[in-house]
């Protein structure tokens, strides 16, 4: 891989990007593997953007100044923070989960002289 681009998540997919535009990303998902996740997935992040988007304009609205500094704001901002935690996690796991056999298949294989 060349100097200055960073790749895709999936380590089957070839595709890079310019760092320059993910400043502080060590990867990306490119459009043909984002098509790839399931419908389910997709739709999860674009709900939480659309969230996000929604808590921001709020966020910057002078009369909800001192709802920010409550302790119910920082609740949200907590459970917020953690379903984009946990949805970068199943992106990331859907792509490296590593294939394994199931727990037996070998020891059936050797027995019926496939493995």
């Amino acid at each position: 891989m060349t100097t200055g681009r960073i790749p895709c998540l999936n380590p089957n997919c070839r595709r890079t990007a310019a760092a320059e535009r993910y400043p502080g990303s060590s990867h990306i998902i490119c459009g043909k593997c984002w098509k790839q996740l399931p419908t389910r997935t997709r739709t999860r992040h674009k709900q939480l953007n659309t969230r996000s988007r929604t808590l921001f304009r709020l966020s910057r609205k002078a009369r909800y100044g001192d709802a920010l500094r409550t302790t119910q704001w920082q609740r949200i901002e907590r459970h917020f923070d953690n379903a984009w935690i946990r949805l970068n996690q199943t992106i990331i796991r859907y792509f490296t989960a590593t294939e394994q056999p199931p727990i037996g298949l070998e020891d059936f294989l050797k027995e019926n002289g496939i493995g």
